[in-house]
């Protein structure tokens, strides 16, 4: 079996060219140290989470470090996981401090309760020793005074690994500005889920996303029978119908993927037998 990775740092607005090339150098960078893993054996659900961690990471991206922040100038953190293969889902909602939320939902899939929000979550992550952060940086922060959304936002990854499991990771810092309390698609199974068939990982608008059951729909999809191509474009005509804004990155267990999207761009990244492929294109 012939592993691939894709990963994402969000969907939305189009941008300059200079920032384009910067995301796209960023994403092929943590696609290339994530993809190191695969090869050397490390499951998919490791390599999703190493990917999502090294999103988090980086300020460029609205998750961990830089996410982007709440009315009241706080940033709460979401991300959830999916073990394709044992079906099992984690997440954390809405958590401040903490460096790499995905780093929770992946102790979370070994614990009987294993989606926590708040300071529920925060609390185990101290218990456990996890890295604590005040994630808002200085770009962050003047987005907020200025009340100005950035041009990328929720990060992700879905991998299969050369032993055919399947695993899917999101993670978000929300979408910036909204309502204290209000829970993003990243942390459900809208926007993150995982079966031994497929995974999806989704970004964009979020109501929209949960409106759609976008994740767990296309992976259903798949399920039932349907060529992961396919179950795409029948999705995306069902996201344009009711102008959903959304972008999706997607693999099946026969190595096959789509990156298929409603918003002016989504920026991935995938390495597909060694091949890497970005939205960044040269004609841009």
């Amino acid at each position: 079996m012939s592993p691939v990775l894709i990963i994402h740092g969000g969907a939305g607005k189009d941008s300059p060219l200079k920032k384009r090339a910067r995301i796209a150098a960023h994403l092929r960078a943590i696609a290339e140290n994530s993809w190191a893993g695969l090869l050397d054996g490390a499951s998919a659900l490791e390599v999703v989470v190493d990917a999502t961690r090294q999103l988090e990471s980086d300020p460029l991206f609205n998750a961990g470090t830089g996410s982007k922040l709440q009315a009241d100038g706080a940033a709460r953190l979401s991300a959830s996981l999916m073990d394709g293969n044992q079906a099992r889902f984690s997440a954390v909602v809405n958590v401040t401090g903490l460096a790499h939320p995905i780093t929770l939902c992946r102790h979370l899939q070994d614990e009987s309760d294993r989606v926590l929000a708040g300071e529920g979550a925060l609390a185990l992550a101290r218990e456990l020793g996890l890295e604590e952060a005040d994630v808002r940086t200085p770009e962050a922060i003047a987005r907020w005074e200025a009340q100005i959304a950035g041009q990328t936002g929720t990060v992700g990854a879905v991998a299969l690994d050369g032993a055919a499991r399947i695993a899917a990771a999101t993670s978000t810092g929300g979408r910036g500005m909204e309502r204290v309390g209000r829970v993003s698609d990243s942390c459900t199974v809208a926007g993150n889920y995982a079966s031994a068939i497929a995974a999806a990982s989704c970004t964009g608008i979020g109501e929209d996303i949960v409106d759609g059951a976008i994740a767990v729909q296309l992976v259903q999809a798949v399920e039932l029978g349907q060529a992961l191509g396919e179950a795409s474009v029948r999705l995306l005509e069902r996201m344009r119908g009711h102008d959903w804004r959304a972008g999706i990155i997607a693999l099946d267990r026969s190595g096959a993927w789509v990156t298929p999207f409603t918003t002016e761009r989504l920026y991935w990244h995938t390495v597909d037998g060694g091949i890497h492929h970005s939205f960044h294109r040269t004609e841009d």
